[in-house]
C-alpha cells in the first residue's frame, strides 16, 4: 500500500493550485501572444490518484486520444503526460489555428506542430513553477506528440519509468477562447519515492 495512499494533504492541494494557477495563467499568456487572440486556461480539479484509475477517468482504455509527452529530469526523474481525448485536440488545433469548428478532422504535420507547441508551454510552464516553489532542479525534454488509443498512451508512459507508480499527479486541465472550450489532462509520472519528495517539498514551502 501506498504511502501517498490518503491523498493529498490540505496544505499541499492549496500549494499545488497555487502552483497551478500560476503555471496556467503564464501558459494562457504565452498562449495568447502566439495566437493573437484571447487563449483562458484553468484547472478546475487536482489530486493523487491510483495508477489503475486513470485509464477510466481520461475515457476508457479503447478511447482514441492524442497525447503530448514529456520526459523531465534532474532532482527527480519522470515524465509529463498531457492528454486530449476524442476530438479534443482538433478542436484545439482549430482555436490555434483560427480555423472554424470542426475545420480540422485529422492530425496533420502541422496539427502535430501546433499541439507540439501548446504542451511544450503548458509542461514548461508547470515544470517551472513547481522548480520555483520546491528548490528542485527539473528539465524538460522535447514534446512527442503521439495519436492512440488511451490504454497505449498511458502504459506507454509508465513503461519509461524504471518503478511503475502505484498513484500519479493528475490535473484536470480546460483550454478556451472565447467561443469555445477544450478539456484535457494533465498527468504527472514518477516513482513513489520521487512523488513523495516532491509533495514534502512543496508543504515545506
Amino acid at each position: 500500500m501506498s504511502q501517498l495512499a490518503g491523498g493529498l494533504t490540505p496544505k499541499q492541494k492549496e500549494m499545488l493550485e497555487r502552483i497551478i494557477k500560476l503555471s496556467t495563467d503564464s501558459s494562457a499568456v504565452a498562449l495568447s501572444e502566439m495566437t493573437d487572440k484571447a487563449i483562458f486556461l484553468q484547472s478546475p480539479r487536482l489530486d493523487i490518484v491510483a495508477l489503475e484509475s486513470v485509464v477510466g477517468i481520461t475515457g476508457g482504455a479503447e478511447v482514441t486520444a492524442v497525447s503530448v509527452f514529456l520526459m523531465f529530469g534532474g532532482e527527480i526523474n519522470g515524465n509529463i503526460l498531457l492528454v486530449f481525448p476524442g476530438d479534443s485536440a482538433f478542436k484545439l488545433i482549430d482555436i490555434v489555428m483560427h480555423e472554424d469548428r470542426g475545420g480540422i478532422q485529422e492530425l496533420d504535420e502541422m496539427g502535430i506542430s501546433v499541439l507540439g507547441e501548446v504542451g511544450n508551454l503548458v509542461s514548461a510552464y508547470f515544470l517551472s513553477t513547481l522548480s520555483d516553489y520546491t528548490g528542485l532542479d527539473l528539465r524538460p525534454s522535447s514534446p512527442m506528440v503521439a495519436e492512440d488509443m488511451v490504454g497505449a498512451i498511458i502504459s506507454s508512459a509508465v513503461m519509461t519509468l524504471e518503478r511503475a507508480p502505484e498513484e500519479i499527479l493528475y490535473i484536470e486541465t480546460e483550454i478556451a477562447d472565447e467561443t469555445s472550450k477544450i478539456e484535457g489532462y494533465l498527468m504527472l509520472f514518477t516513482d513513489e519515492d520521487s512523488l513523495g519528495s516532491l509533495l514534502r517539498a512543496i508543504e515545506a514551502r
